[in-house]
C-alpha cells in the first residue's frame, strides 16, 4: 500500500495559488478532502521527554492546546525536530460530539487512526511526519477533560520512532525513583497511584508509561494525559466529584482527572525501582511475592501497549530486559486499593 502520508506531504511553503492556475486552484480546493494544499503558517517546537517535535497547523488553537497539553514538559532548550506533526483543524458544521467511535489500522511504515467519520491521524513511520484533520469542535472548551484527547493518541503512535517504549500501566514515584504497576482492567492501578502520591508520591502515571534507554541506561517517564477513574471509584473517593470530570464514549461512562497538582512542576525522567503486578481477583490477606526475571519479562510484553512495526522489536526487548532486572513482585489483595497504596510506598523508603 503507498504510504498516505507521502500523498500529504507538508507544503507549508507553498499556498494554493503557487501550485494551480486559477481554475485548477478553485477544483483543487474542491476536491481536496485531506487538506494536502492548506497552508500551515502556525508553528512551534515542542519538547516532549528530552525530544523536539515540530507542530505545523493552520489553526493557532492547536499550537495552544499542545503547548497546554505538553505544558510540564516545555522547559529547556529545543533541540532538532525529530518529527513533525501537520494537523489542519476547520469549522464543520455536520460535527456535533467529540464522543466519537475510533478505528485503527496500520500497515509497515505507516499507521492510521479514523476519528468518527470525518477526523483522521496519520503516521508515516519512514519520513517521520505525522498528519492530521480535526474539526474546530475538538479543540473548545477543556479538551484534555473530554473524551478522547486526540493529541494522546497521536503521541503514542510516535512514540516508538522517537526511542520510547510504551507501556500500559500506572506509576508513583519518590525524587528521581519510581514504582511501575501493571495489572488487568480493573485491578486498582489507577486508584492506588493516586493514594500514593496522596501518601506523599508523585503519580506520574495511570494509563502509559514510557520506557527510555537513552545513552543505554534505563529511565522512564509518566504519561502527560489525564488520570481515568470508573464512575465507581467516586462512591470509594468522594473528592474527586469536585475535581473529575465525566466523559462517555459509546456506552462508557468514566472520569477524567487532572493530576498535575500531584505531579512537580517540570516533567522529569525517573529511575524504575521496581515493578507491582496486582491481583485484585482473590478475597484473601495481602499476599506479596517476588517473581522471577524471566516471568516479570513474560509478562511486561503482554503490557506493551500495541502492535508496534517491526523495526522497533530490538528496542522493546532492550528496554523490558531491562526492566525485568528489577525487582518485581506480584500483590494479591482485597477491593480496597489503599492495600495496594500502602504496599507501593512502602517500596521508596
Amino acid at each position: 500500500m503507498e504510504s498516505i502520508a507521502k500523498n500529504v506531504r507538508p507544503t507549508q511553503s507553498k499556498g494554493p495559488s503557487q501550485l494551480f492556475s486559477s481554475k485548477a486552484c478553485t477544483d483543487a480546493a474542491r476536491q481536496d478532502l485531506l487538506r494536502r494544499f492548506m497552508p500551515t503558517p502556525h508553528a512551534t517546537d515542542l519538547q516532549l521527554m528530552h525530544r523536539t517535535v515540530r507542530l505545523e497547523t493552520n489553526n493557532e488553537a492547536v499550537v495552544t492546546l499542545a503547548l497546554n497539553f505538553f505544558e510540564r514538559h516545555q522547559h529547556g532548550r529545543a533541540g532538532q525536530p525529530e518529527f513533525v506533526w501537520r494537523i489542519v483543524s476547520e469549522f464543520d458544521p455536520q460535527v456535533r460530539s467529540t464522543a466519537v467511535p475510533l478505528a485503527a489500522f496500520s500497515d509497515p511504515g505507516l499507521q492510521y487512526v479514523n476519528i468518527g467519520q470525518r477526523s483522521f491521524l496519520a503516521v508515516d513511520l519512514d519520513r517521520r511526519e505525522a498528519i492530521g484533520f480535526l474539526p474546530e469542535l475538538f479543540l473548545e472548551g477543556e479538551p484534555r477533560l473530554r473524551h478522547r484527547p486526540p493529541l494522546d493518541i497521536l503521541f503514542c503512535m510516535c512514540a516508538a520512532s522517537l526511542g520510547l517504549v510504551a507501556l500500559s500501566g500506572g506509576c508513583a514515584g519518590l525524587e528521581d525513583r519510581g514504582v511501575l504497576v501493571f495489572g488487568p482492567p480493573n485491578s486498582g492501578k489507577t486508584t492506588a497511584s493516586y493514594l500514593a502520591a496522596k501518601l506523599g508520591m508523585e503519580f506520574h502515571a495511570d494509563q502509559v508509561v514510557f520506557l527510555d534507554m537513552s545513552g543505554g541506561l534505563l529511565r522512564a517517564w509518566g504519561d502527560p494525559f489525564p488520570a481515568v477513574f470508573r464512575p465507581e471509584t467516586l462512591d470509594f473517593l468522594p473528592e474527586l466529584r469536585e475535581s473529575a470530570r465525566l466523559s462517555t464514549y459509546a456506552d462508557l461512562s468514566f472520569y477524567y482527572f487532572d493530576k498535575s497538582a500531584l505531579q512537580s512542576r517540570w516533567a522529569k525522567p525517573f529511575v524504575p525501582a521496581s515493578c507491582l503486578f496486582l491481583d485484585r481477583s482473590t478475597r484473601c490477606k495481602p499476599l506479596l511475592e517476588q517473581i522471577s526475571r524471566d516471568d516479570a519479562a513474560s509478562r511486561l510484553r503482554e503490557y506493551v501497549l500495541f502492535e508496534e512495526d517491526a523495526r522497533f522489536n530490538a528496542q522493546i526487548v532492550e528496554a523490558i530486559s531491562g526492566l525485568a532486572a528489577k525487582p518485581a513482585y506480584n500483590l494479591k489483595y482485597d477491593s480496597d486499593p489503599k492495600t495496594a497504596a500502602t504496599f507501593i510506598r512502602k517500596m521508596l523508603p
